[in-house]
């Protein structure tokens, strides 16, 4: 695949601190486009890519406006109380037994309004009623017993200057990690042999490490990435492979501004799972106007998992 130009979009808010290339990055994008889509911009909000820095950086063409008037936008509906925010309600009601849990999800599916549909997206991304509790989706990273304190630390102590800093600023890592992690950055991949403190009691982590508020971010494009139930496990959509040696997560970057739905569509095109995109393929993927295609391994590390730094396939 031809690989990017120079021409660059001049239209909306370009964010420079996120880098296509990161998993990270790549998430917090989408959440930045699902979350301005969701405050009530609808089919007026548009994300594409451009080059910077020597990376793919993500724009959000509609009516979100400045840099100023999208932060106050975030800042103003990203929801901070755990216990109110979709994934905070679904981690706070789970059932032990497999029973009740399948009753209960069943439900929610059932009686959900159209005010409802987006704690569905939550469900429909993260859990199933056809497979057992503690089966996790693909893009769940952190250990299930540290799952939901983490995900409340990043939903309540992230503020606006966290979000500042990861949207328009070169990220210094410089939040901490410890109890805020959710392992989105290949950064976090953090063996005994690459440093000189125990992973586990790491007394950096309670430092830096981290970008908070990308992670925040990235916590609202968790339900764009359908789950569904495979041989017992969840086979989340835009991953190939249900081991631990072989599960990884493809992902595309493209030219031209798409809103919400064009980008789900996006995330789910088979090409993109091809070992080594054909040339069928890739003229697809053009079509599509998809212009670069990166990947990334999902590795246990200990009992922890962790994305490897990306690839470009395409």
């Amino acid at each position: 695949m031809s690989g990017p130009t120079t021409d660059q979009q001049t239209d909306g808010t370009l964010l420079p601190g996120l880098d296509g290339t990161n998993p990270l990055g790549f998430l917090a994008a989408l959440g930045v486009l699902r979350a301005v889509t969701i405050i009530g911009q609808r089919d007026r909000v548009r994300l594409s890519w451009e080059t910077g820095s020597g990376t793919w950086v993500p724009r959000l063409a509609g009516s979100a406006g400045s840099q100023d008037g999208l932060l106050n936008l975030l800042d103003q509906h990203l929801l901070r109380r755990f216990e109110q925010h979709p994934l905070g309600r679904l981690l706070t009601q789970e059932h032990p037994d497999p029973v009740s849990r399948r009753e209960d999800l069943a439900s929610k599916v059932r009686n959900a309004t159209h005010h409802d549909h987006l704690l569905v997206d939550w469900l429909g991304a993260l859990t199933s009623d056809g497979v057992a509790p503690g089966v996790n989706s693909q893009l769940q990273l952190v250990r299930r017993d540290y799952f939901s304190g983490n995900v409340r630390s990043v939903l309540e102590r992230t503020e606006r200057s966290h979000l500042e800093h990861s949207l328009f600023s070169t990220w210094d890592y410089a939040d901490p990690l410890d109890n805020q992690s959710l392992h989105f950055d290949p950064g976090e991949d953090r063996r005994h042999a690459l440093q000189w403190n125990q992973p586990s009691g790491d007394p950096d982590r309670k430092k830096s490490g981290g970008m908070l508020g990308a992670s925040r971010l990235a916590v609202e494009a968790l339900p764009l990435f359908t789950s569904l139930p495979e041989r017992g496990r969840l086979h989340t959509l835009g991953f190939s492979g249900l081991r631990r040696d072989d599960t990884r997560w493809t992902w595309p970057v493209w030219r031209h501004p798409i809103d919400l739905e064009t980008t789900r569509s996006l995330l789910g095109l088979p090409e993109l799972q091809q070992e080594h995109p054909s040339e069928d393929a890739l003229r697809h993927l053009r079509r599509r106007g998809v212009v670069a295609v990166l990947r990334t391994h999902r590795i246990l590390v200990g009992k922890t998992p962790n994305f490897t730094p990306a690839q470009r396939i395409a």
